[in-house]
């Protein structure tokens, strides 16, 4: 069998003329941004040999809020916690928001 012809029930309904409310686009670029946040929280929270509890302890959470946190379940991603993710982490947080979705998230360490 050739999974690749396979389609998401989504896909499907797009093919077909259906558009999505924008409530629904809306939602989905939170996920996508909320799961790239948490990718970089990893990636960095590593780089910095932190371990969550550490991680944690700088942001005045528990070790579970970080771990939801890097697993992007934290929605709606808010101005609060990306700027003390920002100083936890020692990164510029630069957030691109475009009217046509592509949301995205990037951290730029500080020169040391």
């Amino acid at each position: 069998m050739n999974h690749t012809r396979w389609k998401l029930t989504r896909e499907k309904k797009l093919a077909e003329g259906y558009t999505e409310p924008p409530e629904v686009t809306a939602e989905r670029e939170q996920i996508r941004l909320a799961m790239a946040l948490g990718q970089l929280v990893h990636d960095r929270r590593t780089e910095l040999g932190l371990s969550e509890a550490a991680l944690a302890s700088r942001l005045r959470m528990s070790a579970e809020e970080v771990e939801h946190i890097e697993v992007g379940g934290v929605l709606p991603v808010t101005s609060d916690l990306l700027v003390r993710l920002a100083t936890a982490l020692d990164v510029a947080v630069d957030v691109h928001l475009a009217p046509s979705g592509g949301t995205a998230v990037t951290f730029n360490a500080h020169a040391a």
